[in-house]
């Protein structure tokens, strides 16, 4: 029995020891899952799939994945009137105060379901109250919510490199792909639940693959550690969040900005680092190890307050750090070259990318540094995309960037081969699963890329989007479309948005668009920061500059490969006298040899040989246009007859002729009539091609007049292509020109501008165009983007580019020359806030309208100095040497006996010395001859100078006037000019005493201290704004035994001051910036020496001299006697007896009355009479002085300084007026429905909706009324049409009287508006008849017999209002009007017909 119990015991105490065994087993191999789960999630983070902060997917998941979908809404917005009076009976039973009329209300869904007899059940919609096409613009899982913009607060200087994009975390990973899934879930290395999501635990291995064992109550302890882990601070795994409330707990957006201004070196970051760093970037992003690394993360990881940290002892030098203010350096772009590899492994990249988002002393963004590449075809193993020809240096450059994922700009001549990189960057998306973006700056070059991709990479991998037309949008692999589309997709957060991987910036010269180069800054602006950005432009000075806005503004570097290389060289020629005569070749200079044979063939018979007479018979140039310009004529038949034959029997065609003229085009071609360049078997193809084209016509459409001479000048090889031509005929004049089967094509300027045609050669009709305001001679950039069509690669040898001289003499020589060889047009910013960018960017937290202002190209030169010159900092270091000085002045207030009242006297000082000083240099200016007898030798003056020269109120003997000094005299910034225009003899107050007793600098010379009946006294240069008091009275002296102008002195002294001041001045020892009084100090007579002034005229020690110096201080001492005293003082000299003449007259003379007020305030308090004013005054001046400084930084360093700051507060209170934002700057019902407005004016449009002024109208009358919004064309008929109906006529002047309020508006909140201008800018009643006859049904034929508008542009009016009545249906639902919505999808139906919609041939 016992050896049973002990047995027993035995077997309990296996089993207590067993289980507690199995216990900590399970605690560690939990505590160890935990441990993976985090290194997982970190290796997460480091591919940027989860956010380090948040937990949260960088590209957002769609909620319904982990919780129900929310119940659908109860109630819905219906006005009134349309309502059934079942249901309003019902409304009113429920609430009897319910508003009536047009009001819109809310309505029960359950009333509108059960009423038999609704309204809105009878009346079938004949839409579902969206769009017929896929709105791809708005995003389903962001919620409209935009992409958190790249370069937006990742700059944290708390968090200076991201802890968990490290390659240990990435080397983890890879060990997963390694190792497989099963034992990396084993290990607990994979997670079972996706980051960011509201559970503790999903799917795991066993429940997909099933196991042998499932322990319960080993997931049950995970479960319960991971909670225990949640409820402490949650330092390592964001991930795991506790079920309990998770509503509440979701994660929080990223805020734009985490730190205060101060802890954020500027916007950009800062730039003070050294040269040697830019120029071995490449090589560090290579080469860099984990120790480096870690070091970099240390180094960022410091805290910006530590750095700004003030030197601990004494107060700081506020001149110190204006003179560190001045100093600022310019980024450098350097060319070398490193060896990086193309193919960069995770650990590589998430090394770069933190490095790049971190950096805080990187110079310039933009980099021109060459990869070095032998062999590319080995340095690219496996390429996405090969090519049958060699590519050039530019390109193997870019493409390699490509390979490495980084951003580029490439800058090339027209025709050199800028779209290998972007058929390359569409390749490489294909081979890595991603999508890219092609944008164009115009509709007609996205629908030929379209055609140019499809037939190179296939129909289902290249995508459309248009406003009208969307191809193969969900599964293509490249999309093309506008930048106002992908514009539209930033702002509402477009699902396709989180899988781009390039966008394509072709022509990103039309940035300098008036009108639409904004949509490129926004877009810019806007991108997420995983996206890659490849910016294709023609040459510009300026590419640099803006590629280090865009590096600067998405932080990351942009590789600028650049090319002036032409594959084939233009040949410049002028044709004159039947002849070509070549004026440049290639890159060579000008030719003068030929501009001159070129006059030598224009010159009459008469004028060449004398004897012979000339022929009265010859025909005379076809002169227009001014008198005095002969060489501007146009050409007549003949001489284009001559011109054209010449070309095509020299083989230079297709040939190109830009005239910038729709009329003159068409003339032109007209002229020519009876020419045929074409042979047969051309003729042949061009007749079926044209025949094969227009089958997609009506009958009606097919005999437009235009439709029939455009098809039958192209079978003769002759076209024309302009802005008023049919959309249709433009395409069919592109595809034959594109065939070589039109010879001769007169085009307008839109022809270059992207369009891929190259010619032989390229025609100038003329060199002037008119650029909406008036006329002017092409700039260089314009002419090169037009001759750039020249010259086709790989068929040509050389371009011929002709410009005609029908006149009677060539343009001008320097014309010419400053055309051909003149630099191209920089890249300008065009950037302007409108009301629906306001109101985007106030819907959103994302970013805010001053963040988009500051990020704009045109504050880019202004944010980048503020950067070179470390305004954060020096605004830190001035803050608390002010915050030491106020404390020590109030410390010091008890030894202040009579002077309580020294804070007022100071201001009313400080305002006297500068309306003196407005005074004084309004007289130099106006009227110099009496600014002499203001400041004549003699005249007695007030100065107060207490900071510089130890003195208030002091007197002083002008001794001299510079005039030249006197500019600039009244700066803002007085520090900024030393040098005064004023040569003074000043006494010193009785307190100054010198430290040793001696005399400081030579005598008669400028900074002389010296003593003279038992005062001191000093030669000091005065500015303007020293000047207290002018008085009128004057001593008599010679001044030349005063003061004698040393050559190359300084034109400033600072006067030891005593130490036993209060505060230490923070200002001694500032060295001068002024410059001589006299520019020529220095020069001298040729054949004379240069000698001292000062040995033939110095008195010092005579007995005239010491005379002349006793006189002085006598009468300066008995003027301080006179001020100081409690009389009335020294006289004031009446000022405002100068002022005669001048722009601002009238407002001098009331700051001289003005002054005339202060000085009695100056006088009548007690603190002028204190005998230490001079002590306390300098104390009180150094201080005021540095609390302006700090303003001054806190001005530049705050959103009032950006340019367009005053725009945005005046827009913002005209939408606050309007009811577009409420006071807590949220956005309205109002300012929702002006967020869809963005084809025309948003502001007129949304007063159009909500004064329900369309409401009554019919479709067409809807249709008619909106094309005044979208019409932009010149119609010599613009008065409204007796036959239109009464409604229509009567909304139309409703129309007017909205604009004309608007106008009225914008100019009462400050706004440069004028309210009849902006009237009639922003509509145009043009074509009211017209689309209201179209509506109605009418033939196109017909509807052009009504208006001289060309045909293209009624087609263009028309297709935008498709554009227009589309925002207006999305109007429609935003407010809940159904009636409306259905007027105005019946307008859209009734005008989308015939040749107007008629489909794209580069498309179907």
């Amino acid at each position: 029995m016992t050896l049973s119990l002990s047995r027993l015991k035995s077997l309990l105490k296996e089993d207590e020891e067993r289980k507690q065994r199995e216990a900590q087993e399970k605690q560690q191999q939990s505590a160890g899952k935990q441990h993976q789960l985090a290194l997982i999630r970190k290796a997460w983070q480091a591919h940027g799939i989860v956010s380090p902060r948040t937990g949260q997917f960088i590209r957002p998941i769609s909620d319904s994945l982990f919780k129900c979908p929310l119940s659908q809404p109860q109630t819905t917005l219906v006005e009134w009137k349309s309502l059934s009076k079942q249901v309003q009976n019902k409304l009113l039973q429920r609430d009897p105060n319910l508003a009536q009329g047009n009001a819109v209300i809310e309505v029960p869904l359950t009333l509108l379901e059960n009423t038999a007899d609704s309204d809105l059940q009878k009346r079938q919609l004949t839409g579902n109250l969206s769009s017929k096409l896929s709105d791809y613009t708005r995003g389903v899982v962001g919620q409209s919510r935009p992409f958190t913009p790249g370069g937006l607060g990742q700059f944290d200087k708390e968090v200076a490199i991201d802890p968990y994009r490290t390659p240990d975390a990435i080397q983890r990973s890879m060990q997963v792909l390694e190792q497989g899934s099963e034992a990396s879930w084993k290990d607990g290395t994979i997670i079972t639940a996706p980051p960011g999501v509201f559970f503790k635990a999903g799917i795991t291995w066993n429940d997909v693959h099933g196991s042998e064992k499932h322990d319960d109550d080993e997931n049950d302890d995970i479960q319960d550690e991971t909670t225990t882990a949640v409820g402490a601070t949650r330092p390592e795994s964001p991930l795991h969040v506790s079920s309990h409330n998770y509503r509440s707990e979701r994660p929080m957006a990223a805020k734009l900005f985490s730190q205060s201004l101060l802890d954020d070196d500027s916007l950009f970051g800062s730039s003070s680092s050294d040269e040697s760093e830019d120029e071995n970037e490449e090589e560090d992003e290579l080469n860099a190890n984990d120790a480096a690394i870690d070091l970099e993360a240390e180094k960022a990881a410091v805290p910006l307050r530590e750095e700004l940290q003030p030197p601990a002892d004494g107060a700081e030098d506020i001149d110190e750090l204006l003179v560190e203010l001045a100093q600022s350096t310019s980024p450098t772009h350097a060319k070398s070259s490193s060896k990086i590899a193309t193919s960069m492994n995770p650990l590589e990249l998430a090394a770069r990318h933190a490095k790049d988002q971190n950096d805080s002393t990187r110079k310039s963004w933009a980099t021109t540094k060459l990869l070095q590449i032998n062999d590319f075809n080995s340095l690219i193993m496996n390429p996405a995309m090969t090519f049958p020809f060699s590519l050039d240096g530019f390109q193997q450059q870019a493409i390699a960037r490509l390979e490495r994922s980084e951003s580029v700009f490439v800058a090339a001549h027209t025709s050199a081969g800028k779209t290998v990189v972007a058929e390359y960057a569409v390749a490489l998306a294909m081979q890595r699963a991603t999508r890219c973006v092609y944008t164009s700056p115009i509709k007609a070059l996205s629908n030929q890329k379209f055609r140019d991709f499809s037939l190179k990479f296939g129909q289902t991998s290249i995508g459309l989007v248009t406003g009208d037309l969307q191809v193969n949008v969900d599964d293509s692999t490249c999309l093309i479309m506008t930048t106002e589309i992908l514009r539209s997709m930033l702002y509402r957060g477009a699902d396709l948005i989180r899988d781009i991987e390039f966008v394509i910036f072709d022509e990103v010269h039309y940035i300098n668009d008036t009108e639409r180069g904004v949509v490129w800054e926004e877009v810019i602006i806007m991108l997420p920061s995983y996206v890659n950005l490849i910016f294709l432009s023609a040459t510009t000075p300026n590419t640099l500059e803006f590629a280090d806005w865009v590096g600067r503004t998405k932080r990351k570097p942009i590789h600028v490969v650049k090319t002036d290389y032409r594959p084939v060289p233009l040949s410049h020629h002028l044709w004159a006298g039947l002849e070509l005569h070549k004026i440049m070749e290639g890159k060579g200079g000008f030719i003068e040899a030929g501009y001159k044979a070129a006059t030598r063939a224009l010159l009459p018979p008469s004028a060449k040989d004398p004897k012979k007479k000339a022929d009265p018979k010859a025909p005379k140039p076809h002169a227009t246009g001014s008198k005095h310009l002969a060489w501007q004529a146009q050409g007549s038949k003949q001489n284009w007859m001559s011109l054209v034959r010449f070309l095509d029997r020299e083989l230079l065609t297709p040939t190109v002729v830009f005239s910038f003229s729709q009329k003159k085009c068409e003339e032109i071609a007209q002229m020519l009539r009876s020419l045929d360049l074409n042979t047969a078997k051309e003729r042949s193809a061009v007749q079926g091609f044209c025949l094969q084209a227009m089958a997609r016509l009506s009958k009606n459409d097919a005999s437009l007049p235009q439709v029939i001479a455009v098809c039958e000048m192209v079978e003769r090889g002759i076209g024309i292509h302009h802005g008023g031509l049919l959309p249709l005929l433009k395409e069919v004049v592109e595809i034959l020109f594109g065939k070589g089967l039109i010879k001769v094509l007169f085009a307008t300027e839109t022809f270059a501008m992207g369009v891929n045609m190259p010619a032989r050669a390229v025609v100038f009709n003329s060199i002037r165009k008119h650029d909406g305001t008036k006329f002017r001679v092409l700039e260089p950039g314009e002419y090169t983007q037009m001759a750039g069509r020249a010259g086709r690669r790989g068929l040509d040898k050389v371009g011929t580019v002709i410009m005609c001289c029908f006149g009677e003499e060539p343009s001008p020589q320097q014309v010419l020359k400053q055309m051909l060889t003149g630099s191209s047009t920089l890249l300008s910013s065009q950037f302007r806030l409108t009301y629906n960018m306001i109101l985007n960017l106030l819907r959103v937290e994302e970013m805010s309208v001053e963040s988009m202002i500051a990020r704009s190209f045109s504050e880019f030169a202004t944010q980048r100095a503020l950067t070179a010159k470390e305004y954060p900092r020096l605004l830190v270091r001035g803050t608390r040497t002010l915050e030491k000085l106020e404390a020590e002045f109030k410390k010091g207030a008890i030894d202040r006996v009579g002077l309580d009242d020294l804070e007022a006297y100071y201001n009313t000082c400080l305002q006297l010395t500068r309306a003196n000083a407005e005074i004084l240099d309004f007289v130099s200016m106006s009227a110099p001859e009496l600014i002499s007898d203001i400041c004549c030798p003699g005249r007695i003056i007030l100065v107060s100078a207490a900071r510089k020269l130890e003195c208030v109120r002091a007197p002083a003997i002008i001794l001299k006037w510079n005039a030249f000094s006197a500019i600039g005299a009244t700066s803002a910034s007085p520090d900024a000019h030393e040098n005064g225009p004023l040569v003074c003899l000043l006494l010193l107050p009785a307190s100054f005493q010198l430290k040793d007793g001696k005399n400081i600098g030579k005598p008669l010379r400028l900074g002389y201290v010296g003593t003279c009946k038992e005062r001191y006294y000093t030669t000091a240069s005065i500015r303007m704004d020293q000047v207290l008091v002018v008085s009128a009275k004057k001593c008599k002296i010679d001044t030349k035994s005063l003061f004698v102008e040393d050559i190359g002195a300084s034109a400033s002294i600072a006067v030891s001051a005593p130490r036993s001041t209060a505060v230490a001045n923070p200002f001694a020892g500032m060295k001068s910036t002024g410059r001589p009084s006299d520019p020529f100090a220095s020069m001298t007579a040729i054949g004379k020496k240069k000698m001292d002034m000062g040995s033939s005229v110095s008195h010092r020690g005579t007995a005239k001299g010491d005379e002349e110096l006793s006189k002085s201080m006598s009468c300066l001492i008995d003027s301080e006697k006179a001020e100081q005293g409690r009389d009335s003082g020294l006289p004031m000299l009446d000022l405002s007896s100068f002022v005669k003449r001048g722009a601002d007259a009238v407002e001098i003379q009331q700051v001289c009355a003005h002054a005339k007020e202060l000085l009695s305030q100056v006088r009548s308090n007690s603190s002028q009479y204190s005998p230490n004013l001079e002590k306390y005054f300098g104390e009180l001046e150094r201080k005021e002085t540095l609390r302006a400084h700090v303003k001054t930084l806190e001005h530049l360093l705050s959103n009032e300084s950006l340019s367009l700051f005053p725009d945005f507060m005046n827009k913002k209170s005209v939408l606050r007026k309007l009811g577009y934002i409420e006071q807590n700057e949220t956005v309205s019902v109002k300012g929702r429905v002006a967020c869809e407005c963005n084809s025309t004016e948003e502001l007129i449009l949304t007063e159009m909706i909500f004064e329900g002024i369309i409401d009554e109208l019919e479709p067409e009358e809807i249709a008619a009324v909106l094309s005044a919004l979208v019409f932009q064309g010149r119609s010599t008929d613009e008065e409204l049409d007796m036959e239109l109906p009464e409604n229509l006529v009567t909304c139309c002047n409703q129309m007017k009287q909205i604009a004309t309020n608007l106008g009225l508006l914008q100019k009462e909140q400050g706004l440069k508006v004028d309210p009849g201008e902006y009237c009639d800018a922003s509509m145009n009643f043009g074509l009211v008849h017209v689309i209201y006859e179209w509506a109605l049904g009418v033939e196109f034929k017909q509807i052009c017999a009504l208006t001289d508008i060309k045909e293209g542009l009624i087609v263009r009016a028309i297709t935008r209002l498709d554009e227009l009545l589309r925002e207006v249906r999305n109007c429609a639902r935003v407010i809940g009007n159904p009636t409306l919505y259905r007027k105005v999808e019946s307008a859209s139906v009734a005008i989308k017909r015939d040749i107007v919609f008629a489909s794209s041939l580069y498309v179907s």
